[in-house]
């Protein structure tokens, strides 16, 4: 993948992560964290699943394997086909309402 490709990956990522995460805020409110923090936590959930998806050997072809970029650009293969940014997509989402949802009910517990 070229680094403008994996650029466009990871931001699709990330997005899809804070959406999620917003979601998840959305439909449980009790979880009660501020919006730049629960963007900030999405971020961070969506880049990391989709960093995790990608070790998997039947799972990385869909998200890109963005940790081989270099590789897939000096081989030339890879690229931003509709299944890797519809993987990036969904794996971003899962991972910002993942990370929300465990982190919310951590501190929920926390508070009492």
């Amino acid at each position: 993948m070229s680094s403008t490709a994996t650029v466009i990956a990871i931001a699709i990522e990330m997005l899809c992560g804070v959406a999620g995460a917003l979601a998840v805020g959305w439909w449980w409110p009790r979880l009660g964290l501020a919006k730049i923090t629960t963007a900030l936590i999405g971020m961070v959930g969506g880049f990391a699943l989709t960093f995790v998806a990608a070790q998997f050997p039947g799972i990385g072809y869909l998200v890109g394997h963005v940790e081989n970029a270099a590789d897939s650009t000096m081989r030339g293969v890879g690229g931003l086909t509709p299944a890797v940014l519809i993987g990036a997509g969904v794996s971003g989402l899962l991972g910002g309402g993942i990370l929300m949802a465990v982190l919310g009910l951590i501190r929920s517990r926390l508070n009492g």
